[in-house]
């Protein structure tokens, strides 16, 4: 997908991510005496562009996004809109997700810090407290629940700051583009119960969300990550909370109360707010204080962040001087660190116990065998609707209400008969990929960016479907598409072209040169 070397009065200088329904693309913006600023632009994928329910959906985002004034939320520049580019303007950070965050401390064979991840948390809390407060012109509150809080939408910058991110599917009692009744939207695994069941959500549900995203960045483990989306639902919804106490050793019980309140399935029975929470973390900070290096929780994140990200801090240290100084720039780090492992469930395997194997750091634990594929067909009738739409994108597929999370009989595989409508002639099959961002193509035809869901007509013969991401090895899988299905696939790095070796001096002997040993560096 080529980039426009402009939108708006902003130079495109890369692309930083893409998603289902929208690209972040690096940008800058030129003033006199030489004035360079970079920007991020993110704007609606050009084969979306037309549609009205995405047009609508990141009018509501922009909108949402420019009324929370608050230093722990990403800040607004501008919405605007260039021919059939609606696009939004934010500033730039530097930093990483909270995700990689935690995956780069386990990949050293460590823990978050508790302290750090109890600080991290209580920043998360005051954005979010303000996202929940915000009122409209006439100071009626506005409703807003995030509903996609998660580690991915938690950004820390390399100098200790911590940022709210990604309000595109947030939920408020103005908003212009309505959600089906029943329809599910979110990462699955950092669900509250009632957004799992389609329930109506308020600002409770990000409480658990906070709590999940808290359990997995002070134990290292997902608390909810299982072989299957419908799995994870059941976890969320059914089974009890394993507490942290039992996966890592000398945890703080005071933490543990706040975690395991958060994660409270009743929704009575958690936090009433972000801000009662966000006061008993920073309790906890100050608790874990006595016996510290001294230095505030900021300035030991920052110097976290540098321990972990020197080599990204420098890289994107590097664009950043090229972008101010009105240089070409050849290369943009990615938001992702892909190289990274991923991280271990609180339950590894079927018939594993969890907590059995805390006396060992997550990175020393073996690590599955990664397969090239994960198939998921996900059988049911209500409840493979549900799980088909169940993704962090919009589909203009509705939803059945309420969505089930038990298990239902196995559906009609038989092929609908020409007379039936066209609705029930189509299947949907919803396609993740790991890492995400892969163009999928049917037939040669591109049909979105993982994640996305592909309405196919029903058919007993199979498709061939290709995933090409830039730095991956194209993966083709073949689907039968005879109901709803859901498949995660996993892309393997390219391989790196083998060097040719020097070749030897005129009459020097022929020999075998010594092995060279390999080292792998999480940058």
């Amino acid at each position: 997908m080529s980039l426009p070397p402009s939108i708006g009065r902003y130079e495109i200088v890369g692309q930083l991510a893409i998603g289902g329904m929208a690209e972040i693309l690096l940008g800058r913006i030129r003033g006199p005496s030489g004035f360079d600023r970079p920007v991020v632009v993110k704007r609606i994928l050009p084969h979306l562009a037309r549609r009205k329910q995405f047009e609508a959906m990141f009018l509501d985002e922009a909108r949402i996004v420019a009324g929370i004034r608050h230093p722990n939320v990403v800040f607004v520049h501008e919405l605007g809109r260039e021919a059939e580019d609606l696009f939004l303007v934010l500033e730039y950070l530097e930093g990483e997700s909270a995700a990689n965050l935690v995956r780069g401390v386990v990949c050293a064979g460590r823990i978050l810090d508790h302290r750090l991840a109890a600080y991290v948390l209580a920043e998360a809390c005051a954005g979010l407290h303000a996202a929940h407060e915000l009122t409209n012109a006439d100071g009626a509150l506005q409703g807003l629940v995030h509903r996609d809080v998660s580690p991915q939408n938690l950004f820390v910058t390399y100098s200790g700051q911590v940022k709210v991110l990604d309000f595109g599917i947030a939920t408020a009692a103005d908003r212009v583009a309505r959600t089906e009744a029943g329809q599910v939207k979110g990462k699955f695994e950092y669900m509250s119960p009632e957004q799992c069941m389609g329930r109506p959500l308020d600002r409770r549900s990000d409480v658990f969300s906070l709590g999940a995203v808290l359990y997995e960045l002070s134990t290292g483990r997902r608390l909810f990550k299982r072989t299957t989306e419908l799995a994870t639902l059941r976890a969320i919804t059914t089974e009890p909370i394993v507490p942290p106490s039992r996966i890592v050793e000398r945890y703080p019980a005071r933490l543990e109360a706040v975690c395991l309140r958060a994660l409270a399935k009743a929704v009575d029975e958690r936090y009433a707010t972000a801000a009662e929470m966000r006061r008993d973390l920073l309790a906890v900070v100050r608790e874990l204080e006595v016996g510290a290096d001294g230095d505030e929780p900021a300035t030991a994140l920052a110097r976290l962040m540098h321990e972990l990200f020197s080599n990204r801090a420098a890289d994107k240290k590097e664009m950043l001087r090229r972008v101010r100084a009105g240089s070409n720039v050849t290369h943009v780090p990615s938001d992702d660190a892909d190289d990274v492992p991923d991280l271990p469930s609180v339950v590894d395997e079927p018939g594993t116990e969890a907590g059995s194997a805390r006396d060992q750091p997550p990175a020393a634990r073996s690590k599955p065998t990664r397969t090239p594929w994960i198939l998921a067909a996900v059988a049911g009738a209500a409840a493979v609707a549900a799980l088909a739409l169940a993704t962090t994108r919009t589909s203009e597929v509705p939803a059945p209400s309420p969505v089930a999370v038990s298990a239902a009989t196995p559906p009609d595989s038989t092929p609908a008969p020409s007379t039936a409508p066209a609705a029930a002639r189509e299947v949907i099959l919803h396609v993740e990929s790991k890492p995400s961002g892969a163009r999928v193509l049917v037939g040669g035809a591109e049909q979105g960016v993982t994640p996305t869901d592909i309405p196919l007509l029903r058919a007993d013969e199979p498709v061939v479907l290709v995933l090409q991401r830039q730095g991956f090895a194209a993966l083709e899988q073949t689907v039968v598409p005879n109901e709803n299905k859901g498949l995660v696939l996993v892309l393997e790095p390219a391989p790196r072209p083998a060097r040719r070796p020097a070749a030897p001096p005129a009459g020097a002997p022929s020999a075998a040169a010594p092995p060279v040993p390999t080292f792998r560096r999480f940058n």
